[in-house]
Parts: structure tokens; C-alpha cells; sequence
């Protein structure tokens, strides 16, 4: 694998990344729950939903490249801006419009995240991707690395949640621990806690 570079997201890459989160995120189970299916029609509203997310003002946004290719996405915000991200309940009706029954889904899921989400200061992990092809070579790692680094000069907790087995185990590795597991739309997910250092 090729050297990795890590910086800021560029004002002109947010379509990209955006594509790259939908592309990491479409096949997983709970986005497939949310978004009634793992099509293209599904991987494009999903992908207009990490747009929104990822271009929100609160979060800031690295990415990870080899040479020029976009390879990785990575999404950390300060409580309680954190909350913010989750869609309010006037909203849904106007986002059913765009997205159907997934509006509805999407509710739910961000509702029941938001109920685990840690009431006190903290650094949020939301979300962490990387290319469905790259996966498993170490770019994840050296995104949660600089996660780790930024959290622990500030002597932060950080938090995260998940829904991947696999993903519980990369994230024990740099010292965050199981706080709580709970089915979202039938989906187990692991809310996870590391503390300041």
C-alpha cells in the first residue's frame, strides 16, 4: 500500500467524500435497514445525506489520500454540537418527500444514537470510512491515529458508535471500550467510550 496523507477536507471535495462514505456505507446492514435496500437509487440519497453531513459547519472533516486518490473520510465534532446531527421531528415529513419511508428510518436511527450519546464534554467520531476496497490496510488506523493524537493533546474523552464486529475490535485497539450494545432498526450497534488520557 501506498503512503497515506492525511489533511483537512478541501472546500472543492465534498462531493467526493460524500461519495466515498455512501460507497463504504451502503452494503453494511444498518444502512441497508435505513435505507429500505443497498441499490443505487438507495446509495444516492444516502450519499446526499453524508453531503449534509459532511459540509456541516460544526464537524470538522479529514480525509485521507494515496497521491490523489480520495481513499478515506473521517468526521469529529465537539459536544454538544454532536447532537446536532440528528434529524429533528419537523423535519421529517419534508424529508419524506425527497427519500420515502427511509426518512422515517433515518429518524429513528439518529433518535435511538442520540439517546446514547454522552451528556457530558466529549470528542464525537461520526463517521469513519474508508474505501470498500481498501479496507483492512491500515488507513482507517492512521485516520484514528490522528483522531486519537488531536483527543488526547487536548485530554479529551472521545466516543463513537458502530454497527460492524470488526469495527469494535479496531476501535478496542486504540483504547475505547464497549459502553453499551442495543439493536437499532434490528441492527446490534456498539456505543463506545475512551476516556481522557
Amino acid at each position: 500500500m501506498g503512503e497515506i496523507d492525511i489533511a483537512n477536507l478541501e472546500e472543492g471535495a465534498l462531493e467526493e467524500a460524500a461519495e466515498l462514505a455512501s460507497s463504504a456505507f451502503i452494503p453494511t446492514p444498518l444502512v441497508k435497514a435505513m435505507m429500505n435496500g443497498d441499490g443505487e437509487k438507495q446509495r444516492k440519497g444516502l450519499q446526499k445525506g453524508m453531503k449534509r453531513l459532511l459540509g456541516d459547519a460544526t464537524g470538522n472533516v479529514l480525509v485521507a489520500r494515496q497521491k490523489t486518490r480520495l481513499v478515506g473520510v473521517m468526521r469529529m465534532v465537539t459536544w454538544p454540537d454532536c447532537q446536532k446531527a440528528a434529524m429533528p421531528l419537523f423535519v421529517v415529513p419534508f424529508a419524506f418527500l425527497a427519500m420515502g419511508r427511509a426518512a422515517i428510518n433515518v429518524y429513528k436511527f439518529r433518535k435511538t444514537w442520540g439517546m446514547y450519546d454522552p451528556k457530558q464534554p466529549h470528542w464525537h467520531l461520526d463517521p469513519l470510512c474508508v474505501l470498500p476496497d481498501l479496507q483492512g490496510q491500515g488507513i482507517g488506523s492512521a485516520l484514528l491515529m490522528r483522531f486519537c493524537k488531536l483527543v488526547d493533546e487536548q485530554k479529551m474523552d472521545a466516543y463513537l458508535e458502530t454497527e460492524q464486529p470488526g469495527n469494535v475490535r479496531l476501535y478496542e485497539r486504540f483504547g475505547f471500550k464497549v459502553k453499551e450494545t442495543q439493536p437499532v432498526l434490528g441492527v446490534p450497534n456498539w456505543f463506545m467510550w475512551r476516556g481522557a488520557r
